[in-house]
């Protein structure tokens, strides 16, 4: 009879065990491969498709790059904005998690009213580019030092002077990607992550995922499956080895009493203790890509690069 109830007992525990592996597997997959953006959720969700239905004239552009996770050639997607008077100034947006181009280009008109060529590129594992995991950062910095490699190859008249522009994730591409270069002009960071494993259980609370260890053993997993390591390009570590000014602009929500909502990220902006740096907080709606007084954050970024002129 104990026999028997042995059995059922370490039954259930076996089931309970497979159960949690599955589980666990399938957090760890869910966020390293979030959902592309397709053309029809661009037209449910953003209303549009390209620059063209901003009132933009843009081009077509794909880059070849090496993935230095797997060594074979990978495709990263781009539209190319030229400004007529744009004296070599270029930005490349980076989008947001499970976002694409098309919803980094919300930016685009305030950047070419500021004088700039656009460059907008689908991150790898989004939009249209090839890739199957999203790093957070840690292989895309090695996409984008290529891709402005191979932009300012292209077109050196219009790249002379290259600001990134990054979007939550994408700001945190950016930053790992400029703490890589010397030759990066400024860097704006819309709602930049300091840590994203903690920005990703914020993110799987909302969602109403298992609790702490299972986030964290998914973290662990998503690590393992992607050869990545999370730690390696934590913004708020990483944004001391920028060389180039930061503009820091919070939009997910007005901040209480003038403290900013990403505390880490503005005190680690704030240590580097530069002139140049800025941290901006903007009325917004918990979307880097809404903003409530877009002029007045377009002044701001004016303010902010005005060194860029001269």
């Amino acid at each position: 009879m104990v026999g028997g109830y042995l059995v059922l007992l370490l039954t259930l525990l076996g089931v309970g065990a497979a159960t949690g592996a599955v589980v666990v597997a399938g957090m760890a997959l869910a966020l390293l491969m979030p959902p592309r953006m397709t053309d029809g959720k661009a037209v449910w969700l953003l209303r549009r498709l390209s620059p063209g239905d901003l009132g933009l004239g843009f081009e077509d552009v794909a880059f070849s790059v090496r993935d230095d996770k797997t060594g074979q050639p990978m495709r990263i997607a781009g539209w190319w904005i030229p400004h007529p008077a744009a004296g070599g100034r270029c930005v490349v947006l980076l989008h947001g998690y499970a976002d694409a181009k098309v919803g980094a280009i919300a930016w685009a008109p305030s950047w070419h009213a500021l004088g700039f060529n656009v460059l907008a590129i689908d991150l790898r594992a989004h939009g249209e580019s090839e890739g199957v995991h999203c790093t957070a950062g840690f292989w895309e910095r090695h996409d984008v030092d290529q891709t402005i490699d191979r932009l300012r190859a292209q077109r050196p008249a219009g790249t002379r002077k290259i600001v990134l522009f990054g979007l939550n994730v994408g700001a945190a591409v950016a930053v790992a990607t400029a703490a890589m270069r010397d030759d990066v002009a400024a860097l704006v960071l819309v709602d930049p992550p300091a840590d994203f494993p903690r920005a990703a259980m914020t993110q799987m609370d909302r969602a109403g995922a298992p609790g702490r260890i299972f986030q964290h053993a998914a973290l662990a997993i998503a690590e393992w499956i992607a050869r990545c390591d999370f730690s390696a390009v934590r913004p708020a570590a990483l944004v001391r080895r920028v060389r180039c000014p930061i503009l820091m602009i919070d939009v997910s929500c007005p901040p209480r009493d003038g403290v900013s909502i990403h505390p880490a990220m503005d005190q680690a902006i704030r240590a580097r203790r530069r002139d140049d740096d800025d941290v901006y907080f903007a009325n917004g709606t918990g979307s880097g890509t809404e903003v409530g007084d877009r002029m007045a954050c377009q002044a701001r970024m004016e303010n902010f690069l005005k060194a860029l002129r001269e």
